[in-house]
């Protein structure tokens, strides 16, 4: 069948007795859309008209009068203009930093967004699991630390997965603790950024432009704002203002080895890979041979390049890493990962 929500005929709540507090914001259902609906709605703002019926001689009704006598059917034409939410639709002209500070991701919190557990976090010393999701972030005298397996990869030549942390201004949907969990797929493209002065910078490398990646959020960014989308959790990006933590995770490490002492924008190139621990050097790699940070040199693409996204259902690539599933997530396409 092909379905969509009407405003409830009088025959079924004189039966049932209760009528929706929002009915009256949904098409009647009148003339021949009682025997034959027509096809659901576009997914997005239309007008469509419910068509008269010529003739009744062929229509034959059941005998309702035990319970409640049928209505006339009338030959009213009504017009009616739904709204709709689609669930798959792009959000554009975003963009996207890197960071990875070994800290306590906020989705591991208990209470953050509507998921069926908090994301893991792992124990600093011994790497396991952490039982407790109070248990305080190692960035603030605790032991849940991020777990070494955050870091990005990659399925196809195309489409890499991996984890970021959420805008928290509203914009686009994204208000940072309420996307704990979720996956976004995003799409990269040739946008660059400006100055004031009209220069160019960044954007995304060509060999990067038209590639997907497939990410779930497990923590929140506070200076990402505006057309800031996404903080990608990638090894060797920066560690921001949270530069502790990963020394104390990595022990025999110093602090600048996580992000070649560049706290924001980490490694220039790729050898600086080889002075992270050598469980995150891989994801380190990464941004160089994947993503191709920095392929003509310091400050050319790319570099927070820009980006589509939308909402999909999050791939079980993700969440057995994670181990976070959000409780409305099967609402949300599939994305297809044997095209890419």
């Amino acid at each position: 069948v092909d379905f969509r929500r009407v405003r409830c005929p009088q025959h079924l709540t004189d039966i049932s007795g209760s009528v929706p507090e929002d009915d009256g914001e949904f098409p009647t259902a009148e003339g021949a859309d009682v025997l034959a609906p027509t096809p659901a709605p576009a997914p997005t703002s239309s007008t469509s008209s419910m068509s008269s019926m010529s003739s009744m001689s062929s229509i034959t009704f059941f005998d309702l009068s035990p319970i409640v006598q049928a209505p006339t059917i009338t030959t009213t034409t009504t017009t009616t203009t739904m709204i709709t939410t689609d669930p798959i639709a792009w959000a554009t002209g975003t963009w996207t930093t890197g960071y990875w500070d070994c800290c306590k991701p906020s989705c591991s919190w208990p209470g953050k967004g509507n998921v069926e557990k908090p994301v893991r976090s792992c124990d600093a010393v011994s790497g396991e699991v952490v039982d407790d999701p109070n248990e305080p972030s190692v960035c603030q005298g605790g032991r849940a630390a991020t777990c070494k397996n955050n870091k990005p990869f990659n399925v196809s030549e195309t489409l890499s997965m991996g984890f970021a942390a959420a805008a928290t201004s509203g914009a686009h949907g994204l208000s940072g603790d309420e996307n704990c969990g979720q996956c976004f797929e995003l799409r990269f493209t040739e946008q660059v950024h400006s100055n004031d002065g009209g220069s160019v910078w960044g954007g995304a490398d060509p060999m990067v432009v038209g590639k997907r990646m497939v990410v779930q959020v497990t923590n929140i960014g506070y200076d990402v704002t505006g057309d800031h989308s996404f903080d990608l959790q990638i090894p060797g990006a920066g560690q921001g203002i949270f530069d502790q933590g990963c020394k104390k995770q990595f022990s025999g490490h110093k602090s600048g080895d996580f992000d070649c002492d560049n706290n924001y924008g980490g490694c220039a190139d790729t050898s600086g890979c080889d002075r992270l621990p050598e469980a995150l050097r891989e994801g380190c790699k990464w941004r160089y041979s994947w993503y191709h940070w920095y392929t003509s040199g310091v400050g050319s693409p790319t570099n927070n390049p820009y980006i589509d996204f939308r909402r999909v259902k999050c791939p079980s690539q993700l969440t057995a890493i994670s181990g976070s599933t959000p409780t409305d997530d099967a609402q949300y396409p599939v994305v297809d990962i044997g095209a890419y």
